[in-house]
């Protein structure tokens, strides 16, 4: 037994010797990231779509040489969740989204790591070979491609421009747009891009504030006829013979519609593109084009946008004074029918700071739909959910958007600064939330929910008129 003993003790104390001979080594350390094998997958699968060259960013990330000269750069934006772009907030009780832009904890952990690393390049002959476009389209070989008819001078100063131009289509059979890519040729002009499909024997005017849509006839008839026909037909969008088919704004992602959901492009109809020109202190030109996808087979449903508030606001008396940081905008559209929304999105200029729309069911319930907590003008985007959410008749879509003009907002262009009203320029504000509502193409749940944002846009048209 003490021979067993003493055989234990002599075990344990070599084992002591050991551990503390051990203890006195550092750890092996882990390897540092390399551009090959870690990161060219995260930069090539949530960069490159955007950094490539005749893109809206402003440099490639194509090669190791270009992801290194730029490696402080990406790091900081990174980190502060600048890039990539993505402003739908993640929020408990609202959905999450399709093609998510954003990185994980992870992934800004690793490129950190990395530059701290020195950027070593690793193995370049194992390292993915950077994502192809082709023809310059992201979304692959389109369909049609339709380019401006003519060149639009921007002078370097003076007010907003608006030009509607018909572009030539006039295909004998019915189609149905699946996605559309537009691709400015002077993107620092461009505020956006309107989409429409229009008869081909149709001519639109500039003056129009939509093609299809002579807004001061019209708010003159509403006037001389107490408002009653100031939304009717044209106070949503265009005249029935003219519908909507999409549009551009910086920072969109060109999709496609989720499965089974495309918008009618009738046979013997041109796309009229209306665009929104903002002087950048230089003489430019543009002569953008724009490409369409067909799909293969007609849709079970198409979207119908309703807008909440109608019009961009325009019947809201938006008129935000000048150094106001909490200025509010809140409206509510209730859905005549059940509607099944598939997604939704924003648009204002520079003074948003935040909006939120959410559904109030009839029992009292909420669900979020979209809250974008850090508004910017230079990324908007259409954001579509994983799973659609369905909601009952007398569902209320509420929209709650803020305005800061005050100094203390970076994005402010007014210098000093001023009162801001409604408006179509630039550094006017306009302000509403958009929800995409998949329906069957031509049933009567789209004309119950186009005839109910009219008359709720008519209601809103009135309640300003009888103020003033």
């Amino acid at each position: 037994m003490k021979a067993v003993l003493g055989s234990l003790s002599i075990v344990l104390i070599a084992a002591c010797v050991i551990a503390r001979a051990d203890s006195g080594r550092s750890p092996v350390p882990a390897a540092a990231p390399n551009f090959a094998s870690d990161i060219a997958p995260i930069i090539f699968a949530n960069c490159a779509s955007c950094h490539r060259p005749g893109q809206a960013a402003p440099f490639s990330l194509l090669s190791y040489d270009d992801v290194k000269r730029h490696a402080k750069t990406i790091v900081d934006v990174t980190a502060r969740r600048y890039m990539p772009p993505w402003h739908a907030s993640r929020a408990e009780g609202f959905p999450e989204f399709l093609d998510e832009r954003r990185l994980t904890d992870d992934d800004i952990s690793t490129i950190e790591q990395w530059v701290k690393a020195g950027t070593p390049a690793g193995d370049l002959r194992k390292a993915p070979l950077p994502p192809s476009f082709v023809a310059g389209w992201s979304l692959g070989v389109p369909d049609v491609i339709l380019r401006l008819p003519r060149v639009i001078p921007v002078p370097p100063d003076g007010p907003d421009l608006y030009r509607n131009m018909a572009l030539t289509v006039d295909l004998p059979d019915d189609k149905w747009v699946t996605a559309i890519d537009f691709q400015p040729s002077a993107r620092n002009v461009v505020h956006h891009a309107l989409f429409f499909s229009g008869p081909a024997t149709a001519e639109v005017s500039d003056t129009d504030i939509l093609p299809g849509v002579n807004l001061t006839a019209r708010l003159s008839q509403a006037m001389r006829g107490g408002g009653a026909n100031v939304a009717s037909p044209g106070a949503q969008g265009p005249e029935p013979a003219f519908g909507g088919i999409g549009g551009w704004v910086p920072g969109l992602t060109p999709r496609y519609f989720p499965d089974g959901i495309a918008l009618a492009l009738p046979r013997h109809s041109n796309v009229i593109v209306q665009l929104h020109l903002h002087p950048s202190g230089k003489e430019e030109r543009e002569e953008g084009q724009m490409a369409i996808y067909f799909a293969k087979k007609p849709p079970t449903k198409s979207l119908v946008g309703i807008q909440v508030p109608p019009m961009f606001g325009f019947a809201m008396g938006i008129d935000i004074p000048a150094g106001e940081k909490q200025y509010t905008v809140h409206d509510s559209f209730e859905l005549p029918v059940a509607a099944t929304v598939y997604g939704a999105r924003g648009h204002a200029h520079y003074l948003a700071r935040q909006m939120k729309m959410t559904a109030i069911l009839p029992n009292g319930s909420t669900r979020g739909l979209l809250w974008i907590k850090d508004w910017d003008f230079g990324w908007q985007d259409s954001y579509f959910f994983k799973t659609p959410i369905t909601l009952p008749k007398g569902t209320k879509i509420d929209t709650v958007i803020i305005y800061d003009n005050s100094s203390d907002n970076s994005r402010n262009p007014n210098t000093p600064i001023k009162e801001v009203r409604w408006g179509r320029e630039s550094f006017d504000e306009m302000g509403s939330m958009t929800a995409l509502i998949g329906a069957p193409p031509g049933s009567p749940d789209v004309d119950a929910l186009k005839q109910a944002s009219a008359a709720h846009f008519r209601q809103q048209f009135i309640a300003q008129f009888i103020k003033k």
